[in-house]
């Protein structure tokens, strides 16, 4: 599943009226009360909302994908402070993924908005959040295998 994008949702937002009003048009779509999973017919969405997919958070750096969410808000400015100003929009986040591989002796890391996205994340309104992928590197003297019994 790709994560690198802008969302923005709320119980009462009313998408319907958000795509009649703009020129943005979003990469999905969703209404409240629609079902989350075709396999799981009893998983509703609790809100509406809309995805700007802005690329594959697999194969776009972490800095590049900064450089691309910074030129997408400019682009789009106008309309991403509309969409977030909108009645019904509790939830505006831009996401960004940070994909790293870590020796076991870290124990964390601190990771954050550059400046200038911070500043245009304020003027439109929305949230900068980061998931982040941490895979380990293979355990090189056994410890991995003699943890899991092996």
């Amino acid at each position: 599943m790709n994560e690198f994008r802008l969302f923005a949702h709320g119980e009462e937002f009313d998408v319907d009226a958000f795509l009649a009003s703009t020129t943005l048009r979003p990469d999905r779509v969703w209404r409240r009360g629609d079902r989350r999973d075709a396999l799981l017919p009893a998983s509703l969405h609790p809100t509406s909302g809309v995805v700007f997919e802005l690329g594959d958070d697999k194969t776009i750096p972490f800095n590049e994908q900064e450089r691309v969410a910074l030129a997408y808000i400019e682009a789009h400015r106008d309309g991403l402070r509309e969409l977030a100003r909108l009645p019904g929009v509790d939830t505006f986040i831009l996401r960004l993924v940070y994909r790293a591989e870590f020796e076991r002796s870290i124990l964390g890391f601190c990771i954050g908005p550059s400046l200038p996205l911070m500043w245009r994340c304020l003027d439109i309104g929305c949230v900068p959040d980061y998931l982040i992928w941490l895979e380990r590197w293979p355990d090189t003297d056994g410890e991995d295998a003699q943890a899991s019994g092996g």
